[in-house]
Protein backbone atom coordinates (compact mmCIF):
# COMPACT_ATOMS: atom_id res chain seq x y z
CA UNK A 1 0.00 0.00 0.00
CA UNK A 2 2.94 2.55 0.60
CA UNK A 3 4.83 1.78 -2.49
CA UNK A 4 1.25 2.69 -4.62
CA UNK A 5 1.25 5.77 -2.43
CA UNK A 6 4.50 6.88 -3.16
CA UNK A 7 4.60 5.64 -6.33
CA UNK A 8 1.39 7.83 -7.12
CA UNK A 9 3.46 10.87 -5.43
CA UNK A 10 6.29 10.10 -7.83
CA UNK A 11 4.60 9.86 -10.90
CA UNK A 12 2.30 12.69 -10.16
CA UNK A 13 5.44 15.14 -9.48
CA UNK A 14 6.54 14.66 -13.16
CA UNK A 15 3.05 16.13 -14.69
CA UNK A 16 3.62 19.58 -15.34
CA UNK A 17 0.92 21.91 -15.27
CA UNK A 18 2.55 24.83 -16.88
CA UNK A 19 1.74 26.42 -20.73
CA UNK A 20 0.65 23.99 -23.13
CA UNK A 21 3.97 23.64 -25.37
CA UNK A 22 1.98 24.02 -28.49
CA UNK A 23 1.25 27.45 -27.06
CA UNK A 24 4.21 28.45 -27.98
CA UNK A 25 4.86 31.36 -30.32
CA UNK A 26 0.93 31.39 -31.05
CA UNK A 27 -0.89 34.34 -31.14
CA UNK A 28 -3.85 34.22 -28.73
CA UNK A 29 -7.04 36.07 -29.05
CA UNK A 30 -9.57 36.23 -26.52
CA UNK A 31 -12.85 37.87 -26.51
CA UNK A 32 -16.60 37.18 -26.09
CA UNK A 33 -19.19 35.99 -28.60
CA UNK A 34 -23.36 35.61 -28.45
CA UNK A 35 -24.45 31.96 -29.32
CA UNK A 36 -26.96 32.88 -31.93
CA UNK A 37 -27.27 28.93 -32.94
CA UNK A 38 -26.23 25.16 -31.96
CA UNK A 39 -26.69 22.58 -33.86
CA UNK A 40 -25.63 18.29 -33.57
CA UNK A 41 -23.57 17.60 -36.32
CA UNK A 42 -21.86 14.16 -37.81
CA UNK A 43 -18.20 14.29 -37.85
CA UNK A 44 -16.49 12.22 -40.87
CA UNK A 45 -14.74 9.06 -40.04
CA UNK A 46 -11.60 7.63 -41.63
CA UNK A 47 -12.53 3.86 -40.39
CA UNK A 48 -13.32 2.60 -43.50
CA UNK A 49 -9.57 3.41 -44.42
CA UNK A 50 -8.20 2.29 -41.57
CA UNK A 51 -9.78 -1.18 -42.14
CA UNK A 52 -8.13 -1.11 -45.62
CA UNK A 53 -5.05 -0.37 -44.68
CA UNK A 54 -4.38 -3.00 -41.83
CA UNK A 55 -5.83 -5.94 -44.06
CA UNK A 56 -3.60 -4.99 -46.24
CA UNK A 57 -0.97 -4.49 -43.70
CA UNK A 58 -2.41 -8.29 -42.34
CA UNK A 59 -2.14 -9.68 -45.87
CA UNK A 60 1.59 -8.26 -46.87
CA UNK A 61 2.64 -9.83 -43.27
CA UNK A 62 1.20 -13.53 -44.17
CA UNK A 63 2.27 -14.15 -47.85
CA UNK A 64 4.52 -16.35 -46.77
CA UNK A 65 1.97 -18.70 -45.50
CA UNK A 66 -0.92 -20.26 -47.13
CA UNK A 67 -3.88 -18.55 -48.58
CA UNK A 68 -5.84 -19.60 -45.40
CA UNK A 69 -3.24 -17.61 -43.28
CA UNK A 70 -3.22 -14.76 -45.79
CA UNK A 71 -6.97 -14.68 -45.21
CA UNK A 72 -7.06 -14.62 -41.73
CA UNK A 73 -3.97 -11.84 -41.33
CA UNK A 74 -5.64 -9.56 -43.75
CA UNK A 75 -8.94 -10.28 -41.39
CA UNK A 76 -7.33 -9.63 -38.26
CA UNK A 77 -4.76 -6.70 -39.78
CA UNK A 78 -8.73 -4.70 -40.90
CA UNK A 79 -9.92 -5.41 -37.43
CA UNK A 80 -6.75 -4.01 -35.37
CA UNK A 81 -6.70 -1.37 -38.36
CA UNK A 82 -10.02 -0.27 -37.89
CA UNK A 83 -10.20 -0.89 -34.08
CA UNK A 84 -7.25 1.36 -33.48
CA UNK A 85 -8.84 4.30 -36.11
CA UNK A 86 -11.78 4.02 -34.44
CA UNK A 87 -10.33 4.42 -30.60
CA UNK A 88 -8.06 7.30 -32.34
CA UNK A 89 -11.46 9.18 -34.06
CA UNK A 90 -13.52 9.13 -30.99
CA UNK A 91 -16.99 9.56 -31.13
CA UNK A 92 -18.13 11.15 -34.41
CA UNK A 93 -20.88 13.56 -32.69
CA UNK A 94 -20.19 16.95 -32.65
CA UNK A 95 -20.99 20.14 -32.04
CA UNK A 96 -21.84 23.27 -34.87
CA UNK A 97 -22.12 26.55 -32.79
CA UNK A 98 -23.18 29.95 -35.22
CA UNK A 99 -21.58 32.76 -32.69
CA UNK A 100 -21.20 36.49 -33.52
CA UNK A 101 -18.97 39.11 -31.70
CA UNK A 102 -18.79 42.48 -32.21
CA UNK A 103 -15.11 42.76 -33.34
CA UNK A 104 -15.27 39.58 -35.55
CA UNK A 105 -19.08 38.99 -36.83
CA UNK A 106 -20.47 35.71 -37.11
CA UNK A 107 -18.76 33.00 -36.87
CA UNK A 108 -18.73 28.95 -36.97
CA UNK A 109 -17.06 26.11 -34.71
CA UNK A 110 -17.32 22.96 -34.58
CA UNK A 111 -16.43 21.06 -31.32
CA UNK A 112 -16.81 18.03 -29.61
CA UNK A 113 -17.83 19.11 -26.69
CA UNK A 114 -21.57 20.00 -26.17
CA UNK A 115 -22.24 23.55 -24.20
CA UNK A 116 -25.25 23.51 -21.98
CA UNK A 117 -28.75 24.52 -23.79
CA UNK A 118 -29.50 27.43 -21.77
CA UNK A 119 -25.72 29.35 -22.27
CA UNK A 120 -25.66 32.29 -24.51
CA UNK A 121 -22.38 33.87 -24.04
CA UNK A 122 -19.48 32.44 -24.54
CA UNK A 123 -15.47 33.08 -23.99
CA UNK A 124 -13.29 31.95 -27.25
CA UNK A 125 -9.66 31.55 -26.73
CA UNK A 126 -8.54 31.30 -30.64
CA UNK A 127 -4.78 30.04 -31.14
CA UNK A 128 -4.07 26.60 -32.78
CA UNK A 129 -7.06 25.28 -31.05
CA UNK A 130 -10.90 26.97 -30.17
CA UNK A 131 -11.74 26.83 -26.91
CA UNK A 132 -15.58 27.98 -25.94
CA UNK A 133 -15.62 29.11 -22.31
CA UNK A 134 -19.82 29.62 -20.75
CA UNK A 135 -19.82 33.11 -19.39
CA UNK A 136 -22.34 35.43 -18.30
CA UNK A 137 -24.47 36.85 -20.80
CA UNK A 138 -23.76 40.55 -19.73
CA UNK A 139 -20.32 40.24 -21.64
CA UNK A 140 -22.08 39.99 -24.87
CA UNK A 141 -23.42 43.00 -26.88
CA UNK A 142 -25.71 41.85 -29.27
Amino acid sequence: MNKSIILVLLLSGCASQGVDRTSQNQLIKRYYASVESEQKVTLSSEVGTGIAAGAGFGFVDSLDGNSEEMIGGAIVGGLVGGLFTALFEGGNTAYQYNLYAADEGEFTVIQKKKLDKNTECVLVNSANKITLTPIDKSYCIR
